[in-house]
């Protein structure tokens, strides 16, 4: 052997230099492999270096080959009978590579003048035409949707990715800023600058406690995020982001009904790379992010991001005692220090981050829904007066009226115009520090890989709010939240295709959080004390799952998931009230004066599974069909009670859901049309809802029906243009009954029957030196009620929220600037509206306003 390997390396440095790739692929090729005779091959898409592997084990053969040569390729499927010769020739086409055969059978892989091209070689129009790929052919988007490196056109669900690039382009700056650009996807702020909830086709939650988790999974470099205290993460320093649409019921930490959301951060390389950015924009906000990575050994390399944020003026003015301060200052850092090892077999990745922020959030928008001509007497509250006669019906007025007519329970009403403007008893605080880190270790053995992910988070965050929106203590409350989060995961796949054709996984996850509430509601002026909820929750959870995808032949595999879960929940305190006035007296409140508290604990173990047929007639064309059920376990109400047993959990909910697709490259790899259709069958729904008391519950309804269409895009309609878009289709209908309380085909909360996005970039060199370039970008939401019993009152119309940018760029890529405006007409909208029957008010929260700034980047390579 060792003779010839020099014999072979002779032979390659024969080869025009320029168009040898590093390495070489060796053969002794037995006799009969030389002539015509057939070998019955049977290889899966896969990539090219274990295809080759396959290759030589099917045609009797030993190749030797570096893996750096094939590294990042794709191979095609290769079923039927071929002559080993026509067998690697079709395995090499299109991906820039061709071998020749040269002394003692040896086998040298070159580059062809041709280049790389398989993306588009089999494309419709292509195969059509007859024509070479077009130099402008989109790029494939890798992503790990499946546990496993795959062009996210070969995965059968739909998915929204932004890439680093996507991310940078659209100003990106939290967690929830993906949602104008993702379609069917709608995430909102419950209480204003923080505690995002995520809805995804329909399905998600309302509910603003501490301890609320949604239906829609978050993850942040493989760790779930149980709470939504969490979710007000920056992104900096980002590689992707994955939005996964549709139950999540096998690979994922945490079983959810709606979907996963996945942010995944840079990691580190042994290139040497660096970067640093500064924001700059109206109301004094100034953002500075920078990086940088590179080796510090053969095997070990090392990368640091940090992001700063501030913004010294609030968008809200605060006009209470002749005063006029703002309110909403921004101050806020975040770090990840990654540290990673690779070898041949071995690649291991650790990562330290944390954050802290101090900044003020920002109040409500008051709005009453009390008549002001009827009041009765009510010593206890400021002006000895208590207005609970209803000012209209919310399930058929406008906002606007309430507005101009209506004042809340103490009879106030906000004297300005303006909404940004008012008298608030409180200034807000929104403060809060992480700490978490992610070991990922894989280790690849002859035929399988192991991978271990062992993960922790503590949180500590406190969020106040001035919900009333009024100069009085009627909704001054304050949510605090520990967390501290652990998950460990292990999960052998395969390396190469099991028979040629089978790509597998198996693992267990094991996973736990424990949380400390203690969420304060400022009441005094309302009922003459506060109210507080302070509990303990616990979370324990553990799950084994299997997943499996056969190519069956050319055209035809087959996938299929299956996972056992189990799920252990206690809780432990409830509700008490404190902070009596001194002329406390019990005649106004509703409250119980002994503590209602519980202790309890739920268990829930369930199986759930999914399984696709999928149809690729050639390449980049793909038909899909999936059956996916999905399970989420129950969620303690963590509101505050006024009767024992209020403090209880919801049953798990279920899901059926059946999706049909196609995900497509045309137009010689210049546009992608990626389409879904979807029906989603709902049995005990978890949802969050108001008695006409004021209370608030998790509940489970009796069924849920969600069924829908999207589309999107990305058409590169020439060299220096791309457009990117979305629609989507959502038709969904609850039915159920909580309490005296009945729902027959309302809609979910946060569901718009139609939505839109769009994106269009042209970038052209304008000299030897510069590109300039310009973007606009736009998203379209239809009308979307905020609450579950649809009022109109609760409700948003339709609006349409543009943002634009130019600028120039070195040629290079070392450098950029640019100026933009995000929401370029300033339009007003609510982003949020919840009503309340105790404070007499129906509170909103705005959009941002017309923001204009400046960007600046450069970069180290």
């Amino acid at each position: 052997m060792p003779l010839l390997t020099r014999m072979l390396r002779v032979y390659a440095q024969t080869l025009q230099p320029k168009a040898l790739l590093w390495g070489l692929c060796a053969a002794a090729v037995v006799a009969q492999a030389a002539g015509e005779t057939k070998v019955d091959f049977h290889i899966s898409k896969q990539p090219l270096a274990a295809a080759l592997q396959q290759y030589a084990k099917q045609a009797d053969m030993q190749l030797l080959f570096p893996s750096r040569l094939v590294a990042g390729i794709q191979s095609r499927a290769l079923f039927g009978e071929h002559s080993p010769q026509q067998a690697l020739a079709l395995l090499l086409e299109c991906h820039g590579l061709e071998a020749v055969f040269g002394p003692l059978a040896a086998v040298a892989i070159k580059s062809t003048e041709a280049g790389s091209g398989c993306a588009a070689e089999h494309s419709l129009s292509d195969v059509a035409s007859g024509g070479q790929p077009a130099a402008d052919s989109l790029e494939e988007i890798y992503v790990t949707a499946q546990k496993r490196f795959q062009s996210a056109q070969n995965v059968s669900m739909a998915i929204t990715v932004f890439q680093a690039a996507d991310v940078k382009s659209l100003g990106l700056q939290k967690a929830g800023d993906i949602a104008p650009q993702s379609s069917g996807v709608t995430i909102k702020n419950v209480l204003n600058k923080t505690f995002p909830v995520y809805t995804v086709r329909g399905v998600g939650s309302t509910a603003f406690t501490s301890n609320g988790s949604a239906p829609i999974g978050v993850y942040m470099d493989e760790l779930f995020m149980p709470s939504i205290s969490m979710l007000n993460f920056s992104l900096f320093d980002i590689e992707r982001v994955e939005v996964l649409k549709g139950p999540q019921g096998t690979l994922f930490g945490r079983n959810t009904t709606g979907g996963a959301v996945r942010y995944i951060s840079q990691r580190p390389q042994q290139e040497f790379n660096g970067s640093v950015s500064l924001l700059l924009a109206d109301h004094d906000v100034r953002v500075l992010e920078a990086a940088v990575g590179g080796g510090l050994g053969d095997n070990l390399s090392a990368r640091l991001a940090v992001k700063s944020e501030y913004q010294g003026e609030g968008y809200v003015t605060n006009k209470i005692h002749g005063r006029s301060q703002d309110v909403g200052r921004t101050n806020s850092t975040a770090m990840r220090l990654g540290l990673r090892w690779q070898e041949d077999d071995v690649d291991i990745y650790w990562n330290l981050h944390g954050g802290k922020e101090n900044s003020q959030n920002e109040p409500w928008v008051g709005i009453g829904k009390r008549s002001p001509d009827v009041s009765q007497a009510a010593a206890e509250l400021p002006g000895g007066k208590s207005f609970k006669q209803p000012c209209a019906d919310l399930t058929s007025t406008k906002l606007s009226y309430f507005i101009d007519n209506c004042v809340n329970v103490l009879g106030y009403q906000d004297p300005y115009s303006d909404p940004r403007v008012g008298e608030y008893s409180q200034e807000p605080t929104l403060q809060g520090e992480s700490l978490g880190s992610v070991l990922e270790i894989e280790k690849e053995f002859a035929w399988l890989r192991l991978t271990a992910i062992t993960a922790a988070e503590y949180s500590d965050s406190q969020v106040e709010e001035d919900f009333d929106g009024g100069p009085f203590r009627i909704g001054d409350s304050s949510y605090s939240n520990t967390a501290n989060v652990l998950s460990q995961e292990l999960r052998i796949s395969s390396i190469n295709p099991a028979f040629g054709s089978t790509n597998w996984l198996a693992g267990f996850i094991y996973y736990q959080d424990d949380m400390q509430v203690q969420d304060i509601y400022g009441y005094r002026d309302r009922v003459n004390h506060d109210v507080l909820v302070e509990f303990d929750q616990k979370t324990t959870s553990w799950a084994l799952f299997t997943h499996a995808e056969t190519q069956l032949n050319y055209h035809w595999s087959v996938l299929a998931g299956l996972r056992y879960s189990y799920d252990e929940s206690r809780f432990d305190g409830g509700t008490s009230i404190i902070n009596k006035d001194i002329d406390y007296s019990g005649e106004e409140t509703f409250f119980s004066e002994q503590p209602l508290l519980n202790k309890d604990q739920t268990r829930s173990r369930e199986v759930t599974g999914k399984l696709v047929l999928q149809y690729s007639p050639q390449d980049h064309l793909l038909f899909y069909g999936s059956v996916n059920r999905g399970y989420k376990a129950g969620v303690w109400n963590g509101f505050w009670s006024i009767q024992k047993g209020e403090h209880n959990s919801t049953e798990p909910e279920h899901i059926l859901a059946y999706e049909l697709g196609v995900k497509s490259a045309l137009a010689n790899n210049t546009l992608q049309l990626n389409a879904a259709l979807y029906y989603y069958d709902y049995t005990d729904m978890q949802l969050f809802f108001e008695f006409s008391d004021g209370r608030y519950t998790s509940f489970n309804a009796g069924e849920g029906e969600m069924k829908g269409a999207e589309l999107e895009w990305w058409w590169r309609a020439s060299e220096y243009l791309d457009i990117k878009g979305g629609v989507a289709y959502n038709r969904s209908k609850i039915n159920g009954e909580v309490g005296t309380s009945k729902f027959s085909d309302t809609v979910p909360p946060n569901s718009p029957e139609y939505s839109a996005n769009s994106l269009i970039r042209y970038s052209q060199p304008i000299s030897a030196q510069l590109n300039g370039f310009v973007q606009a970008d736009v998203a379209y939401q239809d009308e979307v009620y905020f609450s579950l019993d649809n009022q109109q009152a609760v409700s948003e119309k339709a609006y349409l929220l543009g943002n634009v940018s130019m600028g120039v760029a070195a040629l290079d890529d070392s450098w950029d600037a640019s100026i933009w405006v995000k929401n370029i007409t300033d339009k007003q909208y609510y982003s949020e509206i919840l009503s309340s029957n105790s404070a007499g008010t129906v509170s909103a929260q705005l959009g941002q306003p017309r923001t204009l700034g400046v960007s600046l980047s450069y970069r180290w390579h």
